[in-house]
């Protein structure tokens, strides 16, 4: 899956790509003893999984991708319903209907909104996230890539380690992600890091 979105043209500087940063794949993986190695990727994995994680980390970046929905596609009944605080920070709760993928993003990206959902039901599509963690106390840190698929048992995982500075993996995480190919073919947009001030799960 991951593989795919590797543009050829790019494939001879593997240095440069976003993807390199991992030294193996694996697919449909038994989870044992070493339950994350570092510089692998999991892939087909359960979001479950994934949730584990996610919030003991700190996002540094997202998109959502262009791979089930196009952004001005007429959702079917229902999948455009989202619940959102009005006022922010109350126990009053307003159930808005979006017609579109590009209406629901625009109101899950509204500064200050608190919503009740998941990732995958949320955006209606696929969303990459890249955070980081420190690794020990001298203050070194790794990077986590997650991958929230919409078949909640498709999605991907992994973190890695490296010399790039924080501004150089942001880059190569962004160009991949802005990449068109077969999982991104209405193109992905970024989402504000707001939109993750609560806890997060897919």
């Amino acid at each position: 899956m991951f593989e795919q979105a590797i543009d050829s043209n790019v494939e001879e500087n593997m240095t440069k790509t976003f993807h390199n940063y991992f030294d193996d794949i694996e697919q449909y993986p038994t989870i044992g003893m070493d339950i994350l190695p570092m510089n692998v990727l999991y892939e087909y994995v359960s979001s479950s999984f994934l949730n584990g994680f996610i919030n003991y980390t700190t996002i540094i970046k997202a998109f959502v991708l262009g791979r089930y929905h196009d952004w001005d596609e007429v959702l079917d009944e229902g999948e455009g319903d989202i619940s959102v605080q009005v006022p922010p920070n109350t126990l009053k709760w307003k159930t808005i209907h979006c017609k579109t993928k590009n209406e629901l993003y625009k109101e899950l990206t509204i500064p200050g909104a608190m919503y009740h959902g998941k990732l995958d039901v949320d955006f209606q599509d696929d969303v990459l996230i890249l955070s980081k963690s420190k690794v020990n106390e001298s203050g070194e840190w790794c990077y986590f890539y997650f991958w929230y698929d919409r078949d909640c048992s498709d999605c991907s995982i992994g973190r890695f380690k490296t010399k790039d500075t924080e501004t150089e993996v942001i880059e190569k995480f962004s160009t991949q992600c802005q990449k068109k190919y077969e999982y991104n073919e209405f193109g992905s947009k970024e989402i504000p890091l707001h939109y993750f001030a609560g806890w997060v799960k897919g």
